[in-house]
C-alpha cells in the first residue's frame, strides 16, 4: 500500500490540508501491522504528527487514531474497510491549528482566506473567542488565518452545531454555505 495508489481526491484534500503519509518503518509499530502516518508539513523534517492508521486482520480491516480534542491522540474509527477510509477519518477528525499557529508566528508568514458572508455572520464571526485569526474586515468581509480555518475543520461542540469548514474550503454557519478563498 502506497501513497500512490490512493484516490486523486484524497491526494488533493492532503495536499490542501498541508498533510502527506509515510509508511512506519519495521519497529515503530507491531509486528506484521502495516502502519502508515498523517503528517502535517510543519517546516520541520520529519513533520508533525496528526495521526495514524493501522492495517488489522491480515488486511481486512483498519483503524485509525487521530490528535483530537484537547489534542490527545484518541481512536476515530475500527473496522474500517479500506485504507482510504482509514485516512480519511483521521482528516475528518485530527485537530493541528496550534501547530499551524506556531508554524505562523516562527515563520512570519500567515497564509489567509477570505469570506463574504451576511453582516450578521460577520460580527459573530469575528466576536468569537476561539478560535484565533478571524477579521471581520467590513462589508461582510471576514478574513482567517489558516490556523482558524484547521480550527474550523472539526470545531468543538456546542460550535460544531453552527459552524464548520467542509472539505473543500466551504464555510457553513448557520445552514448558510460561503466559500472561502485563499488569499495567499
Amino acid at each position: 500500500m502506497g501513497t500512490a495508489n490512493i484516490d486523486p481526491s484524497l491526494k488533493k484534500l492532503l495536499k490542501q490540508r498541508r498533510l502527506y503519509l509515510r509508511k512506519a518503518k519495521p519497529g515503530q509499530h507491531a509486528r506484521g501491522e502495516e502502519t502508515f502516518f498523517v503528517l502535517l508539513d510543519d517546516g520541520h523534517e520529519d513533520g508533525f504528527q496528526v495521526g495514524h492508521v493501522v492495517e488489522v486482520a491480515g488486511g481486512l480491516a483498519w483503524i485509525a487514531y487521530a490528535r483530537a480534542q484537547g489534542y490527545a491522540p484518541r481512536k476515530v474509527g475500527v473496522g474500517l474497510p479500506s485504507f482510504e477510509a482509514a485516512i480519511q477519518a483521521v482528516i475528518d477528525h485530527a485537530r493541528y491549528d496550534d501547530i499551524l499557529r506556531a508554524t505562523e508566528a516562527r515563520s512570519g508568514t500567515v497564509t489567509t482566506y477570505t469570506a463574504v458572508v451576511d453582516e450578521g455572520h460577520a460580527d459573530w464571526l469575528a466576536a468569537l473567542e476561539e478560535p484565533e485569526g478571524i477579521t471581520h474586515l467590513g462589508n461582510g468581509r471576514v478574513q482567517f488565518t489558516e490556523s482558524a480555518v484547521a480550527f474550523l475543520r472539526n470545531p468543538p461542540m456546542p460550535l460544531a452545531l453552527y459552524l464548520e469548514v467542509q472539505a473543500d474550503n466551504e464555510l457553513v454557519l448557520d445552514l448558510c454555505s460561503y466559500r472561502l478563498t485563499r488569499d495567499r
